[in-house]
C-alpha cells in the first residue's frame, strides 16, 4: 500500500511489522456536537482500518477523547446548568452514537484523557530529568530550544520560521506573554491550578495537563513508544503533532515515535473551515434527518482524504442518488463464483482495490463501484455474471462503510 507521509511529504510504501499495525488518531474535544469535518476524519481512518484488516493485518486502533481542555470548561461555564464532566460525558456519548449511525467502527481503545494522568506524570518526569522540560511555580513547560528539530513536521508541511510558528501556536491556545516561560513558544506540559477550573493532584501540586501531553500518554500507554500510523485533521500538524513528536521522543528515547503521519483535509462551509468554535457547522445528526448514512459515507469518500473541500448540498443529493443506485444493484441472489479476469466484474474489483492501495484514493474507488452498479442496472453485465457482480458490489460497499440496507444483512 502506498501512503503519503506528512513528515517526508512523499508517497511511501507502507510496510507493516510482524503483521501488526499500531494506529493512533486524535479524537474530539467533547463540548459540542460532531460535524462533517469530524466525520471526514474518522470515516477516512475507518476505511483504512477495514482495508488493512482485509489484508490479514492485526490493527490495534487507539483514539483519544480530549476531555481536559479549555473549550470544554468554557462551554460548561457558558451553559451554567451542567458541570464540565457531565458535558464531556454527554457529548462523548452523542459523538459515539453519531459515528455508529454512519457505520464508523469504534477503535480498540477509546480513551479519555482524564483516565491517563498517571501516564502523563511518568512522561513529564522523564522530560524534567532529561532537561527538556522545566518547572516554574507549579507550571511545567517543554523547552523548545532543547530540541534542534522541534517543529520538523510543521517545517515539512511548509510552515517556516519562528514568527510563523509562534503565530500558529498563538491561534491554538498558546500564551506568548506567560511570564513563567523561557521562550514564548515553550508549550505547557502541566498547568498549575487556576481559580474556577478543575484541578487534579500531581507530584508538582494541583493543576491539569497541557493539551499535547494527553495524546502522547494515550498513544504510548496502549501502543508503546513507536507507532506505525498517527493521524488526525490537517489543522493538528502544528502545534499539536509537532509538540507531540518532541515530547514523546525525548520522554521515550525512541525515534521516530511515528513511522507514517496521515493528515486529513479540512471541510469548509462558506469558504471557512468547519469548526465548533466558529459555529459554521453541518452536523451529522441533522443530515441524517434527510439523507441516509450510506449517502453521507459516499459524500465523504468522494473526496480524497488529503484534500480540503467545500460542502455543497448538491453534492449531498448526488451522493444519495448514487447510494440508491448501488443499493438497487446489490439486491438479489449472490454467488461465490469467481469471474474471469477479463470480465467487467473481475477487473472492477481489482481496480477498486488498486484505488485504495494508492494512498487511499476513495474518489476513484467510489467511481469504480458506481460504474459497476450502473452497468448492472443497465444490463451491461451478463445474466450469468450478475450474482457474482452483486457479491462484489456488496464487498466493495463494505470497504467504504456502506450498509446497503437489506442487501448487506
Amino acid at each position: 500500500m502506498q501512503l503519503f507521509n506528512s513528515l517526508s511529504q512523499q508517497i511511501e510504501t507502507f510496510v507493516a511489522r510482524n503483521d501488526e499495525v499500531k494506529l493512533s488518531v486524535c479524537g474530539v474535544t467533547p463540548y459540542d456536537t460532531a460535524h462533517l469535518g469530524h466525520a471526514f476524519v474518522f470515516a477516512t481512518f475507518d476505511i483504512l482500518v477495514r482495508y488493512l484488516r482485509s489484508q490479514g493485518l492485526r490493527v490495534v486502533y487507539v483514539e483519544n477523547v480530549t476531555d481536559i481542555d479549555d473549550p470544554l470548561f468554557e462551554r460548561a461555564r457558558e451553559l451554567g446548568n451542567i458541570s464540565w464532566d457531565q458535558l464531556a460525558q454527554q457529548e462523548t456519548e452523542r459523538f459515539v452514537r453519531e459515528m455508529h449511525a454512519i457505520n464508523v467502527v469504534m477503535p480498540d481503545h477509546f480513551v479519555r484523557a482524564s483516565e491517563q494522568l498517571s501516564t502523563m506524570f511518568s512522561l513529564i518526569k522523564r522530560l524534567l530529568q532529561s532537561g527538556n522540560a522545566y518547572l516554574n511555580d507549579g507550571w511545567i513547560y517543554f523547552d523548545v530550544r532543547s530540541d534542534a528539530q522541534f517543529a520538523r513536521l510543521a517545517f515539512a508541511s511548509g510552515l517556516m520560521g519562528y514568527n510563523q510558528l509562534l503565530e500558529s501556536a498563538n491561534m491554538n491556545g498558546n500564551n506568548p506573554r506567560d511570564p513563567r516561560k523561557r521562550d514564548p513558544l515553550d508549550f505547557l506540559l502541566w498547568r498549575g491550578a487556576v481559580a474556577d477550573e478543575p484541578a487534579w493532584p500531581s507530584p508538582w501540586g494541583p493543576g491539569r495537563p497541557g493539551w499535547h501531553i494527553e495524546c502522547s500518554a494515550t498513544a504510548t500507554r496502549f501502543l508503546g513508544p513507536q507507532i506505525d500510523i498517527h493521524g488526525g485533521g490537517a489543522d493538528l500538524i502544528f502545534p499539536h503533532h509537532s509538540c507531540e513528536i518532541a515530547q514523546t521522543e525525548y520522554a521515550t528515547g525512541i525515534r521516530p515515535c511515528v513511522r507514517y503521519w496521515m493528515h486529513v483535509g479540512l471541510v469548509k462551509l462558506g469558504g471557512t473551515k468547519m469548526s465548533k468554535s466558529l459555529g459554521n457547522l453541518i452536523v451529522v445528526h441533522k443530515l441524517l434527518k434527510t439523507y441516509s448514512a450510506d449517502a453521507i459515507r459516499l459524500l465523504l469518500a468522494g473526496h480524497h482524504y488529503r484534500q480540503a473541500w467545500e460542502f455543497a448540498i448538491t453534492d449531498m443529493e448526488n451522493a444519495q442518488r448514487l447510494t440508491d443506485q448501488i443499493a438497487e444493484a446489490a439486491r438479489g441472489d449472490v454467488s461465490l463464483g469467481t469471474p474471469s479476469v477479463d470480465s467487467l466484474t473481475g477487473w472492477t474489483k481489482q481496480a477498486f482495490l488498486n484505488a485504495l492501495e494508492n494512498d487511499l484514493d476513495t474518489p476513484r474507488a467510489v467511481r469504480v463501484l458506481g460504474n459497476l452498479a450502473q452497468a448492472c442496472l443497465s444490463s451491461l453485465v451478463p445474466d450469468n455474471e450478475m450474482p457474482v457482480a452483486r457479491l462484489h458490489i456488496r464487498s466493495m460497499a463494505e470497504f467504504l462503510g456502506l450498509r446497503l440496507g437489506k442487501a448487506s444483512e
